[in-house]
């Protein structure tokens, strides 16, 4: 990546303060539209052609509340210095799936938009009073656009309010969309499968909901095994790499099982347990007829009409005369084709990243961003890692890890009542700055009752 990984990185550090902006949209037009319900009917939106290549025209829209409170007092800085490490996460479905609903997405919410909240904001549609003749609708290639439940939310992302929230969710996420599509197409899977994390976690890589799902795509923490690893040091479900690796290899499983896309997905949601007790049912049935006749819980029922109206709704922007990232060139190429691209250094031992990214002078953030999924900050202490680097760097790498005196801890340590870093880092003989550093936690940090600190040796 060389300087160009600067580029990205800054990007990803907007990525997350933009989050902060858009997060209570995402609970309103990604997850909470079925449970919160539709409101007022009073859009104009145009359709896509049908069989004969005609242009509908229709008089609705889809009007929704945000269903989160913006608080008065945070600031955005505030926030961002708030923002809770993934620790450990709650068991869910039985059936193994690593997707519950991505109805209850937990994201930092204590940001106004800069025209005001959404409780404030009026949804004003996009009104289009002719179709752009000059420009062809794009068949998506999972069918289905046109179902009324897709054009329900297709509507309402192309609400002038969706519209804004939809362009930043897509910008913020344009390294992780095109390592998603680079994927799809060496998997053969169909490209509407980029817009999925857009569903599940607004292409937030940090994202978790209040089930306990994480990432970008939202897997369960009993669900990990055998696409991604999770321990005391590691949750390669924070990875935006290795959890689209892992969320492709489930959606590919599940649709060998199901021998339908649709079906493939909507298990993804509700889990391929469900799916089939649902299919043995009604037997022979597709999706449509099992969301239609209720025999789906409601939020899967809706899970895959929001990804195709999303899906539909970004490519296809110029049809619908609205402005969205598309992430392509001028040719169709990806704007960037090396996204995704690092090498990587051997570690042994518990190093830490802030003490790498010191030794190779590069920023902080950026190497702690590449990996993610060294939540404390360190890699493991008992198995070699592999920890990422900016490309060309593997061998400058290499040498500062090697120069770098591990970490060693005495135990494992539970917070209890009254504990502080000062009074913990006293009872072991260690010192405030070891105990921080080996944690990944800030030296002002307040201890929460049962969180788990490893003791490094002084």
């Amino acid at each position: 990546m060389g300087g160009h990984l600067h580029g990205r990185t800054a990007l990803m550090t907007r990525s997350l303060r933009s989050a902060l902006v858009c997060a209570v949209f995402v609970f309103s037009f990604a997850s909470d539209a079925a449970t919160e319900g539709l409101a007022s009917l009073d859009n104009s939106v145009k359709r896509p052609p049908d069989a004969a290549g005609a242009a509908a025209e229709e008089r609705t829209s889809l009007e929704a509340s945000a269903n989160r409170t913006v608080s008065d007092s945070a600031s955005l800085e505030d926030e961002l210095a708030s923002l809770p490490l993934v620790q450990t996460l709650d068991a869910a479905d039985a059936d193994g799936s690593p997707n519950p609903p991505s109805s209850d997405v937990e994201l930092p919410q204590s940001v106004h938009a800069s025209n005001g909240t959404p409780e404030e904001v009026e949804v004003k549609p996009v009104v289009r009073e002719e179709m752009p003749l000059s420009v062809a609708y794009k068949e998506l290639d999972i069918p289905g656009a046109d179902r009324p439940s897709v054009q329900k939310y297709r509507d309402y992302y192309l609400s002038e309010k969706a519209v804004k929230w939809l362009s930043v969710v897509l910008e913020n996420g344009e390294q992780y969309r095109l390592y998603v599509r680079e994927k799809l197409k060496e998997r053969g899977m169909p490209s509407v499968l980029e817009y999925l994390p857009v569903v599940e976690s607004g292409y937030t890589t940090n994202a978790k909901s209040r089930s306990g799902a994480v990432g970008l795509w939202q897997f369960m923490a009993n669900s990990t095994k055998p696409f991604l690893v999770r321990n005391d040091f590691v949750d390669e479900r924070l990875d935006p790499w290795k959890s689209t690796d892992a969320a492709l290899a489930k959606l590919q499983e599940n649709f060998n099982m199901f021998h339908d896309w649709l079906l493939a997905i909507a298990a993804y949601n509700c889990g391929a347990g469900a799916m089939a007790r649902a299919l043995a049912k009604n037997p022979g049935k597709d999706f449509w007829y099992l969301a239609e006749h209720k025999q789906l819980r409601d939020q899967t029922a809706e899970y895959v009409p929001k990804l195709l109206a999303v899906a539909d709704a970004a490519e296809n922007a110029a049809y619908y005369a609205v402005a969205l990232p598309s992430a392509k060139d001028e040719r169709g190429g990806p704007v960037n084709p090396r996204a995704g691209f690092f090498d990587y250094a051997e570690t042994k031992g518990a190093i830490s990243v802030k003490r790498l990214a010191y030794e190779l002078k590069i920023d902080e953030d950026m190497l702690s961003s590449l990996n993610s999924a060294l939540f404390r900050g360190i890699t493991p202490p008992s198995s070699a890692w592999r920890i990422r680097v900016p490309e060309g760097m593997a061998r400058s790498a290499q040498d500062a890890i090697a120069a770098i005196e591990p970490y060693r801890f005495q135990t494992r340590y539970t917070v209890h009542e009254g504990d502080s870093l000062w009074s913990v880092a006293k009872r072991f003989g260690t010192t405030v700055d070891a105990l921080c550093d080996a944690n990944n936690v800030k030296s002002n940090a307040v201890l929460r009752i049962g969180k788990i600190l490893y003791i490094p040796v002084k």
